[in-house]
């Protein structure tokens, strides 16, 4: 599982809301957490950071990386890595919200 955090400008709640909805669609994605104070977007799942930005760029909005690492939940196998995302806590299980 990945994670990737972007700096996207999201000026208003309209654009917050458009910008989640884009995202929520691909394949793979499980949460997307959106903080509009700080113009930054997290997306947990199993997909590319390459199609995620490709994605919001789609909604005329311009998108960095931030950063992108793997995440393993607790009761998935243990992969060859060790390193994982332990601070990241969904707070919207589901994209249709």
């Amino acid at each position: 599982m990945e994670v990737v955090d972007l700096k996207v400008c999201l000026h208003c709640k309209s654009c917050e809301n458009s910008v989640r909805k884009t995202l929520c669609k691909i394949k793979g994605v499980k949460c997307v957490e959106t903080n509009r104070a700080l113009n930054k977007i997290t997306v947990l799942g199993y997909m590319d950071r390459k199609i995620v930005i490709k994605e919001v760029r789609k909604t005329g909005r311009k998108a960095e990386v931030l950063s992108s690492s793997s995440y393993r939940h607790p009761s998935t196998p243990r992969l060859k890595s060790r390193r994982a995302t332990t601070a990241f806590k969904c707070i919207m299980p589901s994209c249709f919200l």
